[in-house]
C-alpha cells in the first residue's frame, strides 16, 4: 500500500532528549541537533525527564500543547516513548538517531551519524502517516509500540542487550545473541490469530523467537519481517520453530538480508490481531519490556505519524 504523505510548517519543536543514550554523548548530539532546527528559524523546547514515565509525561504535555513537531535524540525506547504521546494525534515525531539499535531511525530513512541531517528532516516537514501497534498484557494498560514486538529468544536477547554494559551499536546484538542462544530452548505457544474475525485461527506449536511487526528490523538491523508494510493495517508475523541449533547459527546471517524467511522452520503471515500465550516468556516491543505473556497485538491503523526525508516517496524506496 502506498505511503499517505503530507506537508506540515514547523516552526515550534519539542525536543526530547535521553541523556542515558548512545554511551551517555547523546548531549552533544542534541546539542548540534537543536542548534541546527534555530538555523531554520525553529523555536525549539528541550524535554529531559529524570525517569521513562517522567519523560513521557513531557512528550505528552507538548503533544497536548500543540506543538508542531515532537523531535527525540536517543535510541528506539525514547522514540516509542515519544510514539505512545504521539498516537492518533496530528503531531509528527521526528528522529534524531543516537541509541544502540536505531531501527525506527533507518526504517525511515532518518541519516545514522549526522545530526544535522536529521535536524533537517525535522525541519523539512514532510509527514508520513503509519500504523502503529499495542500491546496489552492480562489485566494492565495497552502499550503502544512503533516497531516490533517480539517474544522467545529474541525478547531473551533484548533483555541481555538492555543490561549489557560493553560495546556499542548494533554489536551488543550479535554479543547477546551468542550468549542467550546455547541455553535457549522453544517453549510451547498458543497463538489465537483475528479472534472474532472470519480469517480467526488458533495455532499451537513450538517457538524459538516470534516478531510481530509494523516495520521491519530490529537489533540492529536485522530484517526480521522484511516485506512489514508499516500502512497496510496488518501485522507481519514471523516466527521460527524448533531448528537444529548448529542449522540455525549457520543460517543465523541471512536475517540481515530477511532471507531467513525462506528457510522451512520460518514461519510468516499477516494478520490484525493475535493472542499470545506461553509459559516463561516476556514480551519486548521497541526494545522495552511490556510484560511477561499472555499478551494481545493488535494494530491500529494510520494511528502514527514520523517525519521523513522529502526523498523518501514511499517506504520500500530506501530498501
Amino acid at each position: 500500500m502506498s505511503a499517505k504523505l503530507i506537508d506540515r510548517e514547523i516552526r515550534t519543536v519539542a525536543l526530547l532528549v535521553n541523556p542515558a543514550a548512545g554511551g551517555g554523548k547523546v548531549g552533544a548530539v542534541a546539542d548540534r541537533a537543536e542548534a541546527r532546527l534555530r538555523d531554520h528559524g525553529i523555536t525549539v523546547t528541550r524535554l529531559i525527564g529524570a525517569s521513562a514515565q517522567e519523560s513521557l509525561e513531557l512528550a505528552r504535555a507538548a503533544v497536548a500543547d500543540g506543538v508542531d513537531a515532537l523531535a527525540v535524540c536517543g535510541g528506539d525506547g525514547m522514540v516509542s516513548l515519544a510514539v505512545k504521546a504521539q498516537a492518533h494525534s496530528e503531531v509528527p515525531v521526528g528522529i534524531i538517531p543516537a541509541g544502540t539499535g536505531n531501527d525506527l531511525a533507518r526504517d525511515y530513512g532518518i541519516p545514522l551519524g549526522d545530526a544535522e541531517a536529521a535536524a533537517d528532516v525535522v525541519a523539512g516537514g514532510r509527514v508520513e502517516c503509519v500504523d502503529l501497534g499495542q500491546a496489552t498484557p492480562d489485566g494492565d494498560e495497552p502499550q503502544v509500540f512503533g516497531s516490533i514486538l517480539c517474544a522467545g529468544l529474541d525478547s531473551k536477547v533484548n533483555r541481555r542487550v538492555n543490561e549489557m554494559r560493553v560495546l556499542g551499536g548494533p554489536l551488543r546484538y550479535v554479543l547477546a545473541s551468542v550468549i542467550e542462544f546455547p541455553l535457549y530452548r522453544p517453549r510451547r505457544f498458543r497463538m489465537t490469530f483475528d479472534a472474532g474475525l472470519p480469517t480467526e485461527e488458533v495455532v499451537e506449536t513450538e517457538v524459538l523467537l516470534s516478531a510481530f511487526a509494523i516495520t521491519r528490523s530490529y537489533g540492529g538491523d536485522m530484517r526480521i519481517a522484511p516485506d512489514a508494510d508499516r500502512s497496510d493495517g496488518l501485522l507481519d508475523v514471523v516466527y521460527v520453530g524448533r531448528i537444529p541449533k548448529l542449522r540455525f547459527a549457520w543460517h543465523f546471517p541471512k536475517i540481515y538480508s530477511g532471507r531467513h524467511v525462506d528457510l522451512d522452520p520460518v514461519v510468516t503471515r499477516r494478520c490484525r490481531t493475535v493472542r499470545l500465550e506461553a509459559p516463561d516468556v516476556e514480551a519486548f516491543a521497541d526494545g522495552d519490556p511490556v510484560a511477561p505473556l499472555p499478551v494481545t497485538v493488535e494494530v491500529l491503523p494510520g494511528a502514527g505519524r514520523f517525519l521523513v526525508p522529502r526523498s523518501l516517496q514511499s517506504h520500500r524506496s530506501h530498501q
